[in-house]
């Protein structure tokens, strides 16, 4: 990969971290900022620290390697089939976290979440078919199978959650002093449960880059620091469009909702990381989960509308980046060397 190439992969690595930080992080404050459990100023900025905490310690934990990038990212059969063209594989990883980027800024502009590894493995399928690597059609399918089944039991969880909240709450057992402060906590986990799994996917880009360039430094500090701080930096912005759809539009929180919503975001963000070692996507989990808080204090307390057109934007996202992604392979080749 030639020093040029090598640069703009790295540099839209970074742009993907950022805004990846900008896009879904915020989300785990949220439901705090909406229900006035913290200052927006204050959740952001606890967000994009913990979000910080939690990449370093999530890379810090990996066992960083060429195969362990390509695994993650679903390229072994591009990488393959790129073998000896190091630049093609190079214009691979353009189109897709072009394609990733692009959909993540539709999304925001019409205040929808979406997951940004769902956006990265349509983008990496539409590339491997305009290269001509074998598509890895099952791992779609894996994907669509999780934007149904994943969300669906974290609106379970939730709703459990959320009864067992209001029956705590008639037993006079819980006041509304300690479901704040609980909800501070759980927000801080969501928020640190982001940093774990999200930073993985822009570093693994770079490590993969760097080690078909021939260079050694994805074992470093150097490019962990940076996809840390660059996630860090985008959450501390906050997408507030996004903010506003999880925290306003869905239902209208309490404070109890709030709670059970991050509570059942965290647990089902745990049981994908640490149990079946997946990637996870929070904005799913979260928004699905205040859907299912809000069916917990009654049906008619969700605007269903909305929840339609998310689940809807959680289908089309592999579609989409796939196309886009294969478009923008299509391009990129076809561009004159150098």
């Amino acid at each position: 990969m030639t020093p040029g190439l090598l640069v703009v992969v790295v540099v839209l690595a970074l742009v993907m971290a950022f805004y990846n930080g900008f896009h879904d992080a915020s989300n785990a404050v949220s439901t705090a900022i909406t229900t006035r459990s913290l200052r927006e100023s204050t959740a952001l900025a606890m967000a994009a620290v913990l979000n910080l905490l939690g990449a370093l310690l999530g890379m810090l934990l990996l066992s960083v390697t060429a195969d362990w990038a390509l695994q993650l990212l679903g390229l072994n059969r591009l990488a393959e089939t790129t073998a000896g063209a190091p630049d093609v594989l190079a214009a691979g990883l353009i189109a897709i976290m072009l394609a990733t980027l692009a959909w993540e800024v539709l999304t925001w502009w019409i205040g929808m979440p979406s997951s940004t590894w769902h956006a990265f493995f349509g983008g990496a399928l539409g590339a491997s078919l305009a290269i001509g690597a074998t598509a890895a059609w099952d791992h779609l399918v894996e994907i669509l199978i999780a934007s149904i089944v994943g969300p669906l039991i974290a609106v379970v969880l939730a709703y459990v959650v959320m009864q067992a909240l209001l029956a705590l709450a008639r037993n006079e057992r819980l006041g509304v002093a300690h479901i704040r402060f609980a909800q501070t906590v759980s927000a801080g986990a969501v928020a640190t449960g982001h940093g774990l799994s999200d930073a993985r996917l822009p570093l693994a880009v770079i490590v993969l880059a760097t080690s078909v360039s021939g260079l050694s430094v994805g074992s470093s500090l150097t490019a962990m620091s940076a996809v840390a701080v660059a996630v860090a930096a985008g959450t501390l912005l906050g997408g507030h469009r996004i903010i506003r759809t999880i925290g306003r539009r869905l239902t209208d929180l309490s404070a109890a909702q709030g709670l059970a919503a991050e509570s059942s975001a965290v647990i089902s963000m745990s049981v994908a990381l640490f149990g079946l070692e997946s990637p996870v996507s929070s904005s799913h989990g979260l928004a699905s989960s205040v859907v299912g808080a809000g069916v917990a204090m009654g049906p008619r307390h969700v605007r269903w509308p909305v929840a339609r057109t998310m689940v809807l934007t959680w289908l089309a996202t592999p579609i989409a980046t796939a196309v886009l992604g294969a478009a923008l392979a299509g391009l990129l080749l076809e561009l004159p060397p150098g």
